[in-house]
């Protein structure tokens, strides 16, 4: 089993390479590929053995832009250091593999995204975003799922996993996001069902500068046990950092590194309650879900 795994590595990476080689005479002009690559960084005060568990994998990934705001989206984890995870987090893992569309009614001031395939936290299905810029302070937003459980990866000790859950959730978020302009302020209202089945609302309060944002959160969500179901209070705070190049390059094929570094602390996290997923390998919280002109979005790459 562990040669053919090795032999399925090479193979992959000539044919990456391959690929790589004439991606730019086979492009059309309306079309251009990003490659990428980041780090996703794991901790969890759970143990009395040691101080933190902690995970960090590398991130490759992939965006194809088709064109009419049309694109495919990829990306894999890729184990680093595994200290207190399980051992499926030491394999490498399929993160993502997402076909999505934005429509954009600007007339209307309504925008819409749709994406299919296979998200992030594991998910898989479709997802649709909404949102409607009112003004240039007031913004409503909201999103509805039904996705799937599913996990595919292998190890190099020949080991591998390929599941796909037949239970169907539906989940769905509403809310509204307010900005004050002058000082780069968002408060950010949302609530509703999350991935788990459970019900909460979040009120999250950020400060956009010029290539970073520093936000505090806080969370009332239902927790249940076997017994009964009772309401918990949650809080934290949230760091997106823009990593450079800044710029969008208008070249076919872009090699860079992932285009931003996020950092979350729950101070009352149970690691279940209110967990949502991203279907675009670059997700965050700073920049529009959609292409919108509001907030940090109407500034090339949200950046205000």
């Amino acid at each position: 089993m562990r040669n053919s795994i090795s032999s399925i590595v090479r193979r992959l990476r000539f044919s990456v390479v391959l690929f790589l080689f004439c991606l730019p005479v086979a492009l059309p002009a309306q079309t251009k590929v990003e490659l990428f690559c980041g780090a996703d960084l794991s901790y969890a005060d759970v143990n009395f053995i040691r101080l933190y568990d902690v995970l960090l994998n590398l991130t490759p990934g992939v965006k194809w832009h088709l064109g009419h705001d049309w694109m495919l989206s990829g990306q894999a984890f890729v184990p680093v250091i595994n200290d207190g995870y399980g051992k499926h987090y030491s394999m490498v893992r399929a993160n993502m593999a997402v076909v999505s569309k934005e429509l954009h009614l600007h007339a209307a001031r309504q925008y819409f995204k749709f994406s299919a395939g296979f998200f992030g936290k594991e998910r898989c299905g479709f997802d649709l975003r909404w949102m409607y810029p009112i003004c240039d302070w007031l913004m409503l937003t909201a999103r509805a799922d039904v996705t799937r459980h599913w996990a595919f990866g292998f190890g190099w000790d020949g080991a591998y996993e390929s599941y796909m859950d037949g239970k169907w959730i539906a989940t769905a978020q509403a809310g509204a996001s307010f900005y004050i302009g002058k000082y780069n302020t968002e408060f950010r209202l949302t609530g509703g069902r999350y991935m788990n089945e459970d019900m909460g609302v979040q009120l999250d309060v950020m400060r956009h500068f010029r290539h970073c944002t520093v936000g505090v959160f806080g969370q009332l969500h239902e927790r249940g046990n076997d017994m009964y179901t009772y309401q918990r209070e949650a809080g934290g705070f949230k760091v997106v950092m823009m990593l450079p190049p800044y710029r969008k390059s208008n070249r076919k094929v872009v090699f860079r590194p992932a285009s931003n570094f996020r950092l979350t602390y729950n101070a009352q996290s149970d690691g279940v309650s209110m967990k949502n997923f991203f279907t675009d390998p670059e997700e965050n919280e700073r920049q529009n879900a959609i292409q919108v002109p509001w907030g940090t979005g109407k500034m090339e790459g949200g950046e205000p």
